[in-house]
């Protein structure tokens, strides 16, 4: 279980995709704060740093998790997505760094060293981390974490 931490890893996509996104972006994520007792399941409750095509640094607040970007807190809802401020990511088939830095429910997300996203005041402060894929080819490197004391 984590709380204070900065989480990074560098990402690609591959070429290969599935079923049923076959002609849709290329979606993975880094799932974090996905709480001890939750049930291991296809969309944890969590707070996620999307990796998705053209998408890299939205928030997506997951079965009802909430926090607040530029002062304003989302409704809880089972799928919410904040747009990232900035696209910094790289073009398919070169390596994007991803990372994510939470301190006390607050949520900085960084794509190739640039802040694109912040939250605060996270409905949920600690859990698990799990990197998440659907349907596309993507790989992953130099995945670090470092614990705040």
């Amino acid at each position: 279980i984590y709380d204070n931490y900065h989480f990074k890893l560098e990402f690609k996509w591959g070429e290969e995709k599935w079923p049923p996104r076959l002609d849709a972006k290329r979606d993975s994520g880094i799932c974090f704060h996905f709480p001890e007792d939750e049930p291991d399941s296809v969309w944890p409750k969590s707070v996620e740093c999307q990796i998705q095509e053209g998408d890299v640094g939205d928030f997506w607040l997951i079965g009802g998790t909430t926090i607040s970007v530029d002062g304003e807190r989302n409704e809880p809802d089972n799928f919410v997505r904040i747009q990232k401020k900035r696209d910094t990511e790289l073009p398919n088939g070169e390596w994007n760094t991803v990372e994510v830095i939470t301190y006390d429910g607050t949520a900085t997300y960084l794509v190739n060293g640039v802040v694109v996203n912040h939250g605060e005041n996270s409905s949920e402060q600690q859990g698990r981390i799990l990197l998440q894929s659907e349907g596309a080819e993507i790989y992953f490197r130099n995945v670090m974490i470092k614990v705040f004391e």
